[in-house]
């Protein structure tokens, strides 16, 4: 019974290849990545609001309704937000845990690593739905009733949005999981 318990290296990993190990970046590099993660999360967020300025400009009425940027536009980069800081809020050394168990008699035994998981899966989930979210939107309320280009470009706004604060949540994740030369640990 008790190899049963024993695992190989094999049988502890989830994918069938074994993830590189991200080598240690200078202070500088990291700091630069960390910089870059900003400044694409700042440029993001300045194209969504430039549509919504511009949108407010733009009076557009076609009989029905008024097209202009409205709060559904809004929730794709505010899903997205909420999955970066998600994301990033997660201790990478938890991650790293081996055990699945869900109890272990007594009390308790739920596992840390299996948690963090989890709360990365709910993580990419928000962001993979912010950015699906912000695609159809574009398609559904700009590109779909060919109002014109100039309202084509505040559905391409916010799918560049959605865009780069993906790609800044990856900058970021690289930036925060590399070792680092002058990190310490502290324990009480």
């Amino acid at each position: 019974m008790s190899n049963q318990w024993n695992l190989s290296d094999r049988q502890k990993r989830i994918c069938l290849f074994p993830m590189p190990r991200i080598p240690r970046l200078g202070p500088k590099a990291r700091d630069a990545a960390i910089y870059i993660s900003g400044a694409l999360f700042a440029l993001g967020w300045w194209f969504f609001i430039d549509a919504v300025i511009r949108s407010k400009n733009w009076n557009y009425d076609d009989g029905f309704k008024v097209v202009s940027v409205s709060f559904v536009d809004w929730v794709p980069g505010i899903c997205s937000t909420i999955g970066m800081i998600v994301i990033n809020l997660i201790d990478k050394a938890a991650l790293r845990g081996d055990s699945f168990s869900f109890s272990s008699g007594g009390g308790g035994g739920t596992s840390v690593a299996w948690k963090a998981r989890v709360f990365l899966f709910v993580g990419f989930a928000f962001m993979a739905g912010g950015l699906a979210g912000s695609v159809s939107v574009m398609c559904i309320k700009y590109l779909l009733p060919n109002h014109g280009p100039i309202f084509n470009s505040w559905g391409i706004s916010n799918v560049i949005q959605n865009g780069s604060l993906m790609a800044s949540a990856a900058i970021l994740w690289v930036a925060q999981s590399t070792e680092s030369e002058y990190q310490y640990n502290f324990a009480i």
